[in-house]
């Protein structure tokens, strides 16, 4: 197995690389995204959001490109890409200092990125404060009465509490507009959302409350609009970290599942 190291910590101007995103396109390009954290690992300082390119299955890469940053201790993170099957085009939502949300998207295979627009008032809602985009990936619907939604796994927080909460962001309409799907608390934090094969949304979630070391799970009959009982993952590990969660094609419509953490 060969393994192609991406992004070094110390090289090309940054500290170090975090919080991974990898999408593939509809022409077959790979898009690796992180954060480039200029000057200390830390999540909140001069950290910029970046991508590389892959036009042979990863073999070789395209040097590092700045999809967009802004100067000074402000905090670009949080990809979660999303590909519009239908239109081929890529939508990436990230966040400003995990408080604004902003969303760009790509007509070129992620060549070129549009000028970020800021969703904040339309995703978030009143009295959250810490909010994070993914980070991971979307996914487009593929079955079912909300065909060709766009799902967006996020996390928040509420002030009064201090509760932590997972929940979705959806396009209707291929991205022109983004609304908040069900919350699903408390306790959930970092997310992935899988579609299975009855069409039922599936959400596995980093707990931060006390769930015995064990991952969060929720199920969504309606696309994400809301979610079932909060449970959890008995054969899943809780390390407090982001995973990876994604449904691996199947000729027989089975649903297998590949699940990564550490």
């Amino acid at each position: 197995m060969k393994q192609h190291p991406l992004y070094v910590s110390g090289e090309r101007g940054y500290h170090t690389y975090r919080i991974p995103a990898l999408l593939v396109t509809k022409q077959g390009t790979l898009l690796a995204f992180c954060e480039g954290r200029r000057n200390n690992r830390q999540d909140h300082g001069d950290i910029d959001l970046l991508v590389k390119r892959s036009d042979d299955g990863g073999e070789t890469w395209s040097t590092q490109d700045v999809v967009y940053e802004e100067s000074g201790e402000i905090t670009i993170g949080n990809p979660c890409p999303v590909l519009d099957h239908d239109s081929g085009r890529i939508w990436l939502p990230f966040c400003r200092d995990n408080d604004r949300v902003l969303i760009t998207n790509s007509d070129d295979d992620g060549r070129n990125w549009s000028p970020p627009e800021d969703i904040t008032t339309s995703v978030k809602l009143d009295g959250w404060t810490w909010y994070a985009t993914g980070p991971g990936v979307g996914i487009q619907l593929q079955e079912g009465a909300h065909k060709g939604r766009l799902v967006i796994p996020c996390d928040h927080r509420s002030p009064e509490t201090y509760e932590n909460g997972s929940h979705a962001l959806i396009s209707d309409d291929g991205g022109q507009t983004w609304r908040v799907g069900g919350v699903i608390q408390p306790g959930s934090n970092e997310c992935q959302v899988v579609e299975l094969a009855d069409g039922e949304l599936l959400m596995n979630m980093r707990m931060q409350g006390g769930y015995r070391g064990l991952r969060g799970i929720a199920r969504s009959a309606d696309g994400s609009a809301s979610w079932g009982d909060l449970n959890q993952g008995t054969n899943l590990s809780w390390p407090k970290c982001q995973a990876s969660l994604m449904r691996y094609p199947s000729d027989t419509n089975e649903d297998i599942l590949l699940f990564s953490n550490p």
